[in-house]
């Protein structure tokens, strides 16, 4: 040991100045190395160590942030969206229609004055009542418009008269002087012994009830 030692200064003394400080500053940063090694790996394998286990905390938070915000976003859906679309669509769909009634019935008589106005009128005209009477209210369907949630009615009347053709063609134009208006479904005049003859009207008007006219 003791030859191995004196062999190794031999060499040291042997070296130049220059050899000599470039070999003591390789011991030394061997040696430096050596205990960093020994200080800082345990540090180091325990940071990271560390660093894992706040990276899978860290993926575990934004697992449950993002299951929560999933529950939310559910708990806040609107579970009658759909039928509230639909009532919405319904009314949408009632709205149309009452204005398509509206547009049909604001210059129309009114049932409740339509056999009152004809009957009414023969007071000032020679014309005789034979018949009157109401014809069953009919459902009209609005295009578009389901039968069964028909809103709209067809009042009918219908009318025979006697008397002279003058008459029944003043009698004839006093109502379509009125301000309402109707619906003429039927306007003859037959005579056998001219001018005497037998007037029939059948006229109809339309209203959203389906109750009979009033005579």
């Amino acid at each position: 040991m003791k030859a191995s030692w004196s062999e190794i200064q031999d060499t040291i003394n042997q070296l130049k100045m220059r050899e000599r400080r470039l070999l003591c500053i390789t011991v030394v940063v061997v040696i430096l190395f050596m205990a960093a090694m020994l200080v800082w790996e345990p540090l180091y394998q325990a940071w990271l160590k560390t660093y894992q286990e706040n990276a899978t905390t860290l993926a575990q938070i934004s697992s449950a942030q993002t299951s929560i915000a999933t529950l939310e976003a559910r708990s806040n859906l609107d579970v009658n969206a759909q039928y509230k679309q639909q009532i919405s669509a319904l009314k949408d769909k009632l709205s149309n229609q009452q204005t398509q009634i509206e547009s049909l019935t604001s210059a129309l008589i009114t049932p409740k004055n339509m056999g009152r106005v004809f009957t009414g009128l023969l007071q000032e005209n020679a014309l005789n009542i034979n018949k009157i009477s109401n014809l069953d209210a009919v459902s009209v369907n609005i295009e578009g418009q389901l039968e069964e949630t028909n809103l709209l009615y067809q009042h009918g009347l219908s009318l025979e008269l006697n008397g002279q053709f003058m008459n029944a063609l003043k009698y004839i134009q006093g109502i379509e002087a009125q301000d309402w208006q109707l619906y003429w479904d039927e306007l003859t005049f037959v005579s056998e012994h001219y001018p005497q003859g037998t007037l029939a009207i059948e006229v109809h008007t339309l209203s959203t009830s389906d109750s009979l006219l009033d005579l």
